[in-house]
């Protein structure tokens, strides 16, 4: 924040003082390990710095160069059957990658290619189209993953050997074991 001190008069010291200009020094103490800490960092700004010049002279000279276009024919004619070739042998490993996975597919390969071409799935990996594929024709079982399968079995309540006559004496004449038995699950009613 800058101070506007146009305007002001200079201060003038008493009399039989000396005019004194004061400054303020701040002395701040570094261990070794961060005064080496922030000259390596230092040093690598300053080499990130030279490097983005350099890259940046090396743009400006590459921008400046003309563009040069070949127009041998035979170049072009070349490069476009290898990319050709390549393409071919892409789409190869990727039907042989599908067959070894769903060998189910071999059999309705021609179906296959009929889907893929459908406009919805047009730009789609060819292992994900397999796979909707298979899913839409009901050959693919999705593996469905949910609620734990009970393990308990069966629960089949606990007889307590009384009969109705003893639950009835026992709750008529003695209540408080009769409560105790009811809550531990000892007497069940059917």
């Amino acid at each position: 924040m800058e101070k506007n001190l146009e305007g002001l008069e200079p201060q003038n010291p008493p009399e039989g003082s000396t005019p004194t200009v004061e400054t303020v020094e701040e002395v701040v103490t570094l261990s070794k390990k961060e005064l080496d800490d922030l000259t390596h960092k230092a040093e690598v700004s300053s080499q990130n710095f030279e490097r983005a010049k350099k890259a940046e002279l090396k743009l400006e000279e590459l921008e400046s160069l003309p563009i040069e276009v070949s127009s041998e024919s035979g170049e072009d004619e070349g490069l476009s059957s290898l990319r050709a070739e390549i393409a071919d042998v892409k789409s190869k490993l990727q039907r042989s990658e599908v067959i070894e996975s769903y060998p189910k597919i071999k059999e309705l390969w021609s179906d296959f290619e009929e889907f893929r071409s459908d406009s919805d799935n047009k730009g789609m990996n060819m292992r994900t189209a397999a796979k909707a594929f298979l899913v839409e024709k009901g050959l693919l079982e999705p593996q469905r993953k949910g609620l734990e399968k009970p393990t308990g079995g069966p629960r089949t309540p606990i007889s307590t050997g009384m009969s109705v006559e003893d639950i009835k004496h026992l709750r008529e004449t003695n209540f408080k074991q009769y409560e105790e038995m009811l809550k531990k699950g000892q007497i069940k009613f059917n």
